[in-house]
């Protein structure tokens, strides 16, 4: 029998790996072609800076939503149905 932490363990370790490597690859990937035209464009390093944080902050902000949710339901909340015999509503 595993302990009551184990699945929120579990699903927020997921949630960090999967959210934080997700995030960095994609935002690197993006940071990178959208300062690569900033700074053709001419716009000033400090600028890029900043546009390419923002930029990359939008972006990992979907990815941590459903990333979020996806481990929540996978690990505590099906778990937790399949025990009382419910099922998740559509």
């Amino acid at each position: 029998m595993q302990t009551p932490a184990i699945p929120y363990a579990k699903s927020w370790l997921l949630f960090f790996l999967v959210a934080t490597v997700g995030g960095g690859l994609l935002g690197m990937v993006i940071g990178a072609v959208l300062g690569a035209f900033l700074g053709v464009a001419g716009v000033s390093l400090e600028s890029v800076k900043l546009i390419c944080g923002a930029v990359g902050f939008v972006v990992a902000l979907p990815i941590s939503f459903f990333t979020f949710q996806w481990s929540v339901r996978t690990y505590i909340v099906d778990p937790l149905l399949r025990q009382t015999g419910q099922q998740r509503p559509a």
